[in-house]
């Protein structure tokens, strides 16, 4: 089963043994996810305070989860029971795009949510709250690359309360008259703070920078998720719910974002938004989004595969030790 995993869409086979990880196979994929990856597993190895279970598994990092057999992957649609999900690969980096290791990302949001006048105690209870100096409008960059950012992007036409915008990567790269032009506003995941609101909104599959977004005290708007990853059933949309920790707006956006967003800006409504952001701020960012809880994670879905496993994870073949792996970057060498 593990061998038609790794041929069917793999991006690396992966053994741990005797508590060591190993590389049976790395056949690489968009940029460094896959290396991104295995680091974070490698992690949460070394992290873990007890041995995990000999295990023998295959990862995916495209942008969807697919194939028919069981494999690790970034996100699932509901009906793939057949994928397990692992957290994607910017909980340990996304250089390509310029966002960079992500415990880098969550101090520099708290550094701009300490520039806005957050502070807290030793504990992380919060002494005074930023929300007074944040712009109270709802903020996106990106490409309009399927239906439901182009749908946003005519919901939020014109509108006081919006602050959201095409991004056009080619600009980004150019000079500053280019960016002018052509729209290469690019914002750092810490800059998004500025913002009371944050949409979040789907992509060619599920949208990597959702977890950049938990890490400021502000209010993800986001539509209904087609996209599953491993912490997604932890959201509360509920609107009566104290508890709530973020807002779902029905599609199509056109039709009911704005109505959602006057109520959110409503000052009477100003006490129960501003709970909505100190929810997702402490279950989420502080919470089950934080490097440890993702370490943790891991080490139960593994712990969890390895219970069904039908067979003795063995090196057999091209296996080689993680560590040897990082500095060569392949599986196979000649001595030399």
């Amino acid at each position: 089963m593990v061998d038609l995993s790794e041929t069917d869409s793999g991006n690396a086979r992966l053994v741990i043994l005797n508590n060591r990880l190993y590389v049976k196979g790395f056949y690489g994929g968009i940029n460094t996810r896959t290396q991104a990856a295995m680091a974070a597993v490698y992690g949460a190895l070394l992290t873990s305070t007890e041995p995990l279970p000999d295990i023998d598994f295959v990862i995916q990092t495209s942008d969807a989860g697919s194939g028919s057999h069981p494999r690790f992957a970034l996100d699932r649609e509901e009906g793939q029971r057949n994928l397990w999900l692992m957290p994607d690969f910017g909980f340990f980096s996304w250089p390509e795009p310029g966002v960079g290791a992500y415990s880098e990302v969550r101090s520099k949001a708290l550094e701009y949510e300490h520039s806005l006048g957050l502070r807290l105690d030793n504990h992380l209870n919060v002494l005074h709250d930023s929300w007074e100096n944040k712009t109270q409008k709802l903020f996106w960059r990106g490409a309009p690359m399927v239906e439901v950012r182009h749908d946003l992007l005519r919901a939020s036409k014109d509108q006081s309360w919006a602050d959201v915008k095409e991004l056009n990567w080619g600009a980004v790269n150019q000079d500053e008259d280019e960016r002018k032009q052509n729209n290469g506003d690019l914002r750092t995941p810490a800059e998004h703070c500025q913002y009371a609101f944050l949409a979040q909104v789907e992509g060619w599959a599920y949208s990597g920078r959702l977890k950049y977004l938990q890490q400021c005290r502000s209010v993800i708007v986001a539509h209904p998720l087609r996209y599953i990853q491993h912490y997604h059933h932890l959201f509360n949309v509920r609107d009566d719910d104290p508890d709530q920790n973020m807002v779902e707006v029905p599609l199509p956006l056109e039709e009911n974002l704005a109505e959602v967003m006057e109520g959110l800006i409503d000052p009477r409504n100003v006490e129960k938004v501003r709970r909505i952001a100190d929810n997702s701020w402490k279950m989420m960012r502080e919470g089950y989004i934080s490097p440890a809880a993702n370490d943790c994670y891991y080490r139960y879905a593994l712990r969890a595969y390895a219970s069904v496993q039908t067979f003795q994870p063995s090196l057999e073949g091209k296996a080689v030790p993680y560590e040897s792996f990082v500095l060569m970057g392949t599986t196979q060498w000649d001595p030399h």
